[in-house]
């Protein structure tokens, strides 16, 4: 064969054609042509692996000389030529996902081939072209193909080649399902391999082996097998094979539901290809990506993804692979309560696989129909769907899917009240879990064991059930790299821990008792989120890449040139898009540096006697606040089971409970009206002031109204008590607890108090006292705000050692280069509280916004940071300390305390509220005792909560 005679002349011409600003070669004959035309394709099937865009450009090199020499010595002479080229061409379309113009140009090929009467090398054109064929769903065409090539070869008694086939038949049975023929084609494809020493193709063999044995729930025996191909692999220097290893071994860990390892892999695998240029498996791993963002609920982002690889695929030709992200992006759907859209792309994804014959595919789709008819309320439904379901991944050898299928089954009983058939088949599926080690299967029906077990009356293996299940979904959320996963993760895994609380208040209702009472604490602290307590004990650096500054920088200019518009009076519509964009990367791309290197986590105490361990022990957080609890302190926790607001006091005597305390309906209701009455003054309060007498009566009587809801039924407890630390429960949040007032005095007159998220982060404030106020950094935007200047100076006045920065110097710059150094800082300016995107909640300084997001990245003293702005307070809510705003930006950023408002507030009476403030702080008082002073002092002038309670204090006393 004519590839076999090239000498090592050819060899380094073909090699020196590839060197940038290489000399034009023109060849002396038609002979020295085919001897470089041969050297160039194997340089290009030689990178195929390693370096794809340098295979690609091999391909082009080539292509290119057989066309000058065509002009040459004319297009007969040239025919070898030009078939070795087309074939090189296929391989260069097939590295950048173009598989249609690589079956063209690989037939063209094959027919050259057969024209000259070469059947080795035509048979051999056609095996990258089972590949592409497999890629655009052509399967009856690919097993044909790979069957008639693999009858060429075994004829012609070139094993090798034999090999190649039966690697893309295993491919091709891998995509319909049939993954015992898929195991069976990948091990002889190895054999042979093996036989005639080609490292590359062995290598991917074994991951094509490894992949079918995850097919075939075989987990162990392909992550043994995927550990040997990434050795060989990295040993080998093959880039491309290892990063469809490390993908490979991702699907793994995201179907056993360890998803900080699929995280990480497929985040790892994905940079490979985007550096390596290889789009088709760039879109696979973005859309796999999606897949883990879709089982840890992170839904809008695993949504996005999902619409951005279906915009790949149908560019790329790949109907397979749209059909799959089709079924993952009508799940999102479906979860963001958007039945309509999810039955849309369900039907889209059934008519593709119809259509390509992939039974396995959709056995999928009935699953996540029978998911969503489950969540409309109808198990029925969701028991036929899901049962179809089981039979059809039965069929296809697809375990994973099959105990999917039985677990929802057995959801689907639980809830239509056949109790005894879903307890049995959740014991026969989690039997199967665990030998599969699928331990979200596992939490799922370890749940529902615990919830059927609770329907029978049989507490204890309820109890037993049901803290297996959270003990499993706990060691899998922990490990998250990020607390906007974790946070994500367990809004959709709460129904063990409520069950848990709900046993724990009817125990304590049928025999009271200090035991307990303790217990429904501790279950209540469980159903809280821990996301800012465990953000705050894990060492996450935020990313300060070149990338990142850039698109904050970006950021920036889009907020500033949009408001400048706005104040000339012209739409921003466009810039507010493009600035929403901008945001979403931003955090994408900090999440995606996390994943990328799974998050460590340390003791929150540094040094100190508590433990990391004991930190995340609910129990033992409960006792040690106990011991931290001065005698006249208490913690008050309130909790809503069902429509009953109950509430935990946590005393250094103990803990007691308090039950139906209101209807949380009818104290939303009442909240909504103490707000209306409160904000009415930010809606004007130059024109409200000459009504200000009727509409403090009429703010104090919802005050009242609040406080016979919410603390009257508890206020005897704490009759001896003066600090108070209130967890709130939801909308709670939004509560003035200082202003109410039971008729004859506020709390602000009675109390010391603050608010902490749980009573892990009141530990956390007993813990890390604030710094004394010496060194003070002060920030007044007074270009917007008049007071802030007369604010800022001021507060500097009272401390010797302050740093006032007022008009064109109060700057991002200066709250990054000062703030770090201060024990307190003082930023008056103006503020916005995002609720379409919380973490880009802002306050607007003289050159732009300091974001949530941009906050967070600060350093800071365990001080006092006081936002001097409207709503500076407020945050998103879902469960317990799930807030996300400016408060929990400067708690993450490593301040103490946060003194923050809650509604828009009066710029004058600020200023004098915040000078009142300080006097008390120089003086030496805390600054729950110097919000208390400044509270009272603004109460007699200006009784209103809207001129005195905007402020709460965050963190401890």
């Amino acid at each position: 064969m004519r590839e076999t005679a090239t000498g090592s002349t050819a060899a380094d011409t073909a090699r020196q054609l590839l060197e940038p600003g290489a000399a034009p070669f023109i060849p002396d004959s038609a002979e020295d042509l085919l001897a470089v035309a041969w050297a160039l394709k194997n340089l290009c099937y030689a990178s195929w692996s390693s370096e794809p865009a340098r295979a690609a450009d091999t391909a082009e090199v080539l292509q290119s000389l057989v066309i000058q020499s065509t002009a040459i010595f004319g297009a007969p002479q040239c025919i070898e030529a030009q078939a070795v080229a087309d074939w090189a061409m296929g391989i260069a379309h097939l590295t950048r996902g173009e598989m249609a113009q690589a079956v063209e140009r690989l037939d063209t090929a094959t027919g050259a081939f057969s024209g000259l009467g070469d059947a080795g090398h035509a048979a051999q054109t056609q095996v990258p072209k089972i590949m592409a064929l497999s890629m655009l769903g052509q399967y009856a065409a690919a097993t044909e193909c790979a069957e008639r090539a693999g009858q060429a070869f075994i004829e012609l008694g070139d094993m090798r080649s034999a090999g190649k086939v039966s690697l893309n038949l295993s491919a091709l049975h891998e995509r319909l399902g049939a993954y015992a023929e898929a195991a069976r084609e990948s091990r002889s494809a190895a054999v042979l391999f093996a036989r005639v020493g080609d490292r590359e193709l062995s290598v991917m063999a074994d991951i094509n082996t490894g992949n079918a044995l995850t097919g075939l729930g075989d987990f162990d025996e392909a992550l043994r097998i995927y550990a040997r191909a990434r050795m060989r692999a990295a040993t080998h220097g093959f880039p491309v094979l290892e990063a469809l290893v490390d993908e490979s071994v991702a699907l793994v860990h995201l179907a056993r539901g360890q998803y900080h390892m699929s995280l990480a892999g497929f985040e790892n695998s994905r940079r490979r290809y985007e550096l390596l240029g290889m789009p088709q498996h760039l879109a696979t791993a973005e859309k796999q990506l999606g897949d883990a963002y879709l089982e840890l609920r992170l839904l809008p982002e695993a949504s996005a993804l999902f619409e951005q690889a279906i915009r790949h695929f149908e560019r790329l030709n790949f109907p397979d692979e749209q059909a799959w992200t089709y079924v993952q992006l009508g799940r999102a759907q479906a979860l963001l309560a958007q039945p309509e859209s999810a039955s849309v792309s369900f039907s889209r994804a059934t008519d593709l696989f119809v259509q390509q014959g992939i039974g396995v595919g959709e056995s999928t789709v009935s699953l996540a129909r029978a998911e969503l008819a489950l969540s409309a309320g109808d198990p029925g439904l969701a028991q036929a769907l899901a049962a179809q379901a089981a039979i059809g991944f039965g069929t296809t050898d697809l375990t994973d899917g099959s105990v999917r299928a039985d677990v929802l089954r057995a959801d689907a009983y639980l809830s239509a009240g056949k109790v005894e058939d879903a307890s049995d088949l959740y014991d026969d599926t989690l039997g199967r879990a665990r030998v599969m080690q699928l331990v979200t299967v596992q939490v799922r029906c370890l749940t529902g064991l615990g919830l059927a077990a609770q329907a029978r009356g049989d507490l204890a293996a309820a109890r037993t059930a049901l803290g297996a299940a959270i003990e499993l979904f706990e060691d899998q959320r922990r490990a998250l790299p990020g607390d906007d996963l974790r946070s994500a993760f367990l809004s959709d895994h709460l129904r063990p821990y409520h069950a848990l609380l709900q046993m724990s208040l009817q125990a304590h209702a049928a025999s009271p008792c200090a035991a307990l009472a303790a217990e429904v604490l501790f279950q209540l602290e469980r159903v809280r989120a821990r996301s800012l307590g465990e953000r705050l004990s894990h060492s996450e650096n935020s990313e300060h890449s070149e990338a990142t500054r850039n698109l904050r920088d970006r950021l920036n200019w889009l907020y500033r040139l949009a408001q400048r518009r706005e104040e000339e009076g012209e739409s921003s519509q466009v810039l507010s898009q493009e600035a929403r964009s901008v945001e979403m990367e931003l955090l994408e791309q900090a999440r995606r540096a996390r994943m990328a290197v799974p998050a460590s986590v340390k003791s929150p105490f540094g040094s100190g006697s508590t433990s990391a361990g004991d930190y995340t022990d609910g129990r033992v957080t409960i006792a040690a606040l106990q011991a931290l609890l001065g005698e006249a302190d208490a913690l008050v926790e309130y909790g809503v089971q069902g429509d009953e607001l109950f509430a935990c006091v946590l005393k250094p005597a103990g803990v007691t409970v308090h039950r139906n305390l209101a209807s949380w309906s009818q104290v939303l209701d009442a909240l909504r009206a103490a707000r209306f009455q409160i904000e009415t003054l930010g809606r004007g309060a130059a024109t409200a002031h000459r009504h200000i007498q009727i509409l403090t009566h009429r703010a104090l009587i919802r005050m009242q109204q609040l406080h016979a809801l919410v603390w009257a039924p508890i206020a005897p407890t704490l009759d001896t008590c003066h600090r108070l630390l209130v967890v709130p429960h939801g909308q709670l949040a939004l509560l003035p607890f200082a202003a109410l007032h039971d008729g004859s005095a506020a709390l602000a007159e009675r109390f010391e108090l603050a608010v902490v998220p749980s009573a892990q982060l009141a530990m956390r404030g007993y813990l890390r006292q604030t710094l004394a106020p010496r060194q003070v950094f002060v920030l007044g935007e007074s270009s917007r705000l008049p007071h802030a200047a007369e604010e800022a100076n001021f507060i500097g006045s009272l401390f010797d050692d302050a740093k006032v920065f007022v008009g064109e110097q109060a700057t991002l710059a200066a709250v990054q280069g000062h703030a770090g150094h201060a024990s307190v800082v003082h930023l008056a300016c103006h503020a916005q509280f995002r609720t379409d995107n919380p973490m880009f909640s802002a306050l607007h300084l003289y050159d732009g916004a300091l974001t949530v997001e941009l906050a967070e990245t600060l350093q800071l003293q365990p001080g006092l940071v006081v936002l001097s702005a409207c709503e500076t307070g407020l945050s998103e809510q879902s469960c317990g300390d799930e807030m996300v705003g400016l408060v929990r930006a400067f708690l993450v950023a490593g301040t103490a305390r946060v003194l923050a408002s809650a509604w828009p507030i009066d710029d004058q009476h600020t200023a004098q509220f915040m000078a009142s403030f300080y006097r008390a702080c120089s003086r030496g008082e805390a600054p729950a005792a110097a919000l208390r002073h400044a509270q009272v002092k603004a109460m007699k002038d200006t009784p209103h909560p809207f001129y005195w309670a905007a402020f709460t204090l965050y963190g401890g006393f």
